[in-house]
């Protein structure tokens, strides 16, 4: 479907690839009816300013949770890190208690020392 520019602004503020949707969906009548409900939330969010597509938005939100992810202190990513619980209990009744400790726990200390935030 050949859609307008202002057509495909709106959709792209509803939907990551307004164009693709389009192209995909079963009825033009669809398309339209979908232009027309978010057609004046569209133009109210580009009138606040700093206007984003939904991409966009969806972009920004995961490059945040990956942040909220990344910036934690070192014992939660050593608690990441770590083996769970019954591997390393595995481990030590293999390998024993000293093994243990510098093949799975010392690593992840020294790659998450403590005081560094």
């Amino acid at each position: 479907m050949i859609l307008t520019q202002r057509q495909l602004d709106i959709l792209n503020h509803v939907v990551v690839d307004g164009q693709a949707w389009a192209d995909n969906a079963k009825e033009e009548a669809h398309v339209l009816a979908k232009i027309t409900k978010y057609e004046s939330a569209y133009d109210e969010a580009v009138a606040k300013g700093n206007y984003q597509t939904r991409k966009q938005r969806d972009e920004a939100e995961e490059q945040a949770e990956q942040e909220r992810y990344d910036n934690v202190g070192y014992d939660v990513k050593r608690s990441r890190e770590y083996a769970p619980i019954p591997d390393q209990l595995d481990y030590i009744y293999h390998n024993g208690v000293e093994k243990w400790k510098t093949d799975m726990i010392l690593p992840v200390k020294e790659k998450y020392p403590k005081g560094a935030e």
